[in-house]
């Protein structure tokens, strides 16, 4: 079955090559040769040569060709987040774009920028979850985010982004939360679940991330003491840790207050007192608690 981009390909130049000059024909239709053939390296040498006549350089069909060769050459680096390829793909859309070109040469560079789009939204996936490089896929989801409002610039992203933070403060609150001594989990989680409270305030999930959070970075400096600590440092800890648990508190609630009934948040806050040294609430929570479980 032939390539859907290809076969697009084809029938715009077919429908274009019309409107264009006699010597942009003979160099172009060269490009189209190699398009059938499915020889990309072929497509590239012929539309680099075509690009040294300043009379094809003017012409915003011969930049949608190039983008679109350049698409396929990019293709092989799907993963790679800086890619010449890509970037020059890019480039010629926004080149073609800027000639005022034909409706039919608008509506085809946007099928090559939506392409793109995808492959920066399937790249922010991959190094979330199997690279663990947030930096790297907060890139690839603005560039994902960037191209396709080029596509369509009335999309509300909202959702969207909602849904990408969410993603990210919890896979990373999950790490923190299962690997207490890599601290920089627990700051991309929370840097991501403020995102999404910004977005969405009475996000739940995301406020009890938060909470969680903020509670077993408490949790962790007091496990960081030991016989040896000296008595200053003892004191430097105690205090980090309440701030921290007192941060978590309006969190969980906040949770509490949303649904009076989740058992996690009931939990939090029993413990979270209890931390605080504050027994009245913690046994006003885990009566709560056991009511909550019994259906009460």
């Amino acid at each position: 079955m032939r390539n859907r981009n290809v076969t697009y390909l084809l029938v715009a130049i077919s429908i274009m090559l019309s409107t264009v000059s006699f010597a942009q024909i003979e160099k172009l239709e060269r490009v189209m040769e190699c398009i059938k053939v499915k020889d990309v390296n072929c497509a590239k040498s012929a539309v680099d040569s075509a690009f040294m006549s300043a009379e094809v350089r003017k012409d915003a069909q011969a930049w949608y060709y190039r983008a679109f060769v350049y698409y396929e050459l990019a293709k092989k680096e799907k993963f790679n987040l800086n890619s010449a390829n890509r970037d020059t793909s890019i480039n010629s859309i926004r080149i073609s774009n800027s000639l005022k070109p034909e409706q039919t040469v608008i509506d085809a560079n946007k099928q090559i920028l939506k392409k793109h789009s995808e492959t920066y939204h399937n790249m922010c996936v991959k190094y979330l979850y199997d690279s663990l490089n947030y930096e790297k896929s907060n890139i690839a989801y603005k560039k994902h985010k960037e191209y396709y409002m080029q596509v369509d610039s009335v999309f509300d992203f909202r959702v969207k982004d909602i849904e990408y933070y969410s993603g990210v403060g919890s896979h990373y609150s999950d790490l923190f939360n299962n690997a207490g001594n890599k601290a920089e989990y627990g700051e991309i989680g929370k840097l991501a679940l403020m995102k999404v409270l910004e977005l969405d305030p009475k996000n739940v999930s995301a406020t009890f991330n938060l909470g969680i959070i903020y509670y077993n970075q408490g949790v962790n400096l007091i496990n960081s003491m030991d016989l040896d600590t000296p008595l200053d440092k003892l004191e430097v800890i105690q205090d980090n840790s309440t701030k921290l648990f007192k941060q978590s508190l309006p969190f969980m609630s906040k949770v509490y207050q949303l649904d009076p009934k989740n058992v996690k948040a009931l939990e939090g806050l029993r413990q979270i007192y209890q931390a605080l040294n504050d027994t009245e609430k913690s046994l006003e929570f885990n009566k709560k608690l056991e009511d909550a479980k019994k259906g009460n």
